[in-house]
């Protein structure tokens, strides 16, 4: 594996890693209520977008292209 996707995989795991965090309920609210703060889900949201462009490039990479170029499609 080429080193700019191993780096662009650990970007996604990150991502999503602090996205999942960022998602943790408070265990003392009842039942399927989730409660976040407006930071919480702006950075749930910027968590988003990076693990959503880090795949854009990896797939453009993984056909044929470089890391950071644009995807075919």
């Amino acid at each position: 594996m080429e080193p700019d996707i191993g780096k662009e995989l650990y970007k996604v795991m990150d991502s999503l890693v602090a996205l999942k965090i960022d998602l943790s309920c408070d265990p003392h609210v009842p039942g399927a209520s989730l409660v976040l703060s407006a930071s919480q889900s702006r950075d749930a949201c910027e968590a988003l977008e990076v693990a959503t462009e880090s795949v854009k490039r990896l797939v453009a990479a993984l056909n044929g292209g470089a890391i950071g170029s644009e995807p075919r499609h």
